[in-house]
């Protein structure tokens, strides 16, 4: 016999909602198992919602937003329809674990109404975020937004939900207090394990490394990972990496950021080795790129601090530089006694202009060419050459390998 709680739904009501939860559940495992191709393979057939530019369900689990607080919004879904089953069946869980924590769920066809409603508030901005921000629509996640409104309707005790709302926040107030110590745990609990999943991007190694990447791509401020002097890393290192740059490369600034982040995390020398895309120095570049026409005069003006012990110090000015008027000698002597570089200015002008100098960046360019390196940036890992710029958890990826060659 069915007891008073179960009869609160009411036969027909409770089976839809039955029905509903059930459909939510395999949409959800559904959208888990696009958002896992899309975000752990690196190739994977178009999902069958994938059917254009705007209707792309493969496309909305690649952006950021197919999480929330770290955690797939697919996840998410399946644990709110989880608790919704339980909440369905929760007399009888009650009178075969009786005087125990379930005790407190005593208005259930509320819980429901309320997290029904609350979900659905929150998939509406999911749907405007989708609409307006991605400029996509995941058919799948619409389906479980309108399935969230319908078991709200479905479980709702009164109009406009407000008796749902009030007795769902009084039972769980009392719940928390009834048994406290165990509410505070696993809070605690919760809460900190969003803090390390949002933190991490732990669910997504694609959007982990988009994450990555952003740190050095949106970076606005000089290099905060910048070092000084001549030597970047340790001069006993035995992973040592060549990068063949140009000072007037958006993507070469990106290597360097990465590179002296890793310097400090990593037992690697790094050696900047100068590949002007300009051919007033380079006799290999036909004609020189448009936005480089200072790239070998910045070349030598690296080369000139490195004689005064601060080739980063002025390495890292260079780099920062980038989109804004090309340094003359006059700009970047007042540059680095704004920034209280310890350099002799005349000594550091005369060097920039001197042959010895050009010969220097003369040599840094054939020394490029010998190895058949003609794209900056290119990064020469033990020998090893990789062109352009990579991710970040791919270059310590390649830093161990190294390391582990050396160890062997």
């Amino acid at each position: 016999m069915e007891n008073e709680k179960q009869l609160n739904f009411g036969k027909i009501r409770f089976w839809i909602i039955f029905i509903l939860i059930l459909i939510g559940i395999g949409m959800c495992i559904e959208l888990g198992y696009i958002f896992y191709k899309t975000n752990w393979q690196e190739t994977f057939a178009p999902s069958f919602c994938a059917v254009s530019e705007i209707v792309d369900c493969d496309g909305v689990a690649l952006t950021p937003y197919a999480l929330s607080m770290g955690v797939p919004n697919a996840l998410w879904g399946l644990i709110l329809y989880l608790v919704m089953l339980m909440l369905l069946f929760v007399d009888r869980i009650q009178a075969k674990f009786k005087n125990t924590i379930f005790d407190v769920f005593e208005n259930p066809r509320s819980y429901i109404a309320f997290l029904g409603v609350l979900s659905f508030a929150i998939s509406m901005v999911l749907a405007f975020i989708s609409i307006f921000e991605i400029n996509k629509i995941c058919v799948l996640c619409f389906c479980t937004y309108f399935i969230n409104l319908f078991i709200a309707i479905t479980a709702c005790t009164s109009k406009f939900f407000i008796k749902d709302i009030l007795v769902t926040a009084i039972d769980f107030v009392k719940g928390a207090k009834k048994y406290f110590a165990l509410f505070l745990i696993v809070s605690t609990a919760f809460v900190s394990t969003l803090w390390y999943l949002n933190d991490s991007v732990a669910f997504s190694p694609k959007l982990k490394q988009q994450k990555q990447q952003k740190e050095f791509y949106d970076m606005k401020s000089p290099n905060k990972y910048a070092i000084k002097g001549n030597i970047l890393g340790d001069e006993k290192a035995k992973v040592i990496i060549n990068v063949y740059s140009d000072y007037n490369c958006p993507f070469c600034k990106v290597v360097n950021t990465m590179l002296h982040k890793v310097a400090k995390e990593k037992k690697i020398l790094v050696n900047e080795i100068n590949f002007p895309i300009d051919n007033t120095c380079n006799q290999y570049i036909g004609n020189t790129m448009n936005g480089h026409e200072s790239s070998c005069l910045y070349a030598r003006y690296a080369l000139a601090a490195k004689k005064q012990c601060a080739f980063w110090d002025i390495a890292n000015i260079l780099f920062n530089n980038l989109g804004k008027d090309p340094y003359n000698d006059k700009t970047i002597v007042k540059e680095i006694k704004n920034l209280r570089i310890k350099i002799d200015t005349d000594k550091f002008l005369k060097d920039t202009h001197s042959s010895e100098i050009l010969e220097e960046v003369k040599a840094d360019v054939e020394k490029t060419m010998s190895k058949s390196i003609t794209a900056t940036p290119t990064i020469e890992i033990n020998g090893v050459i990789y062109v352009g710029a990579m991710p970040y958890d791919k270059l310590i990826e390649r830093i161990d390998l190294a390391q582990k060659r050396t160890e062997n």
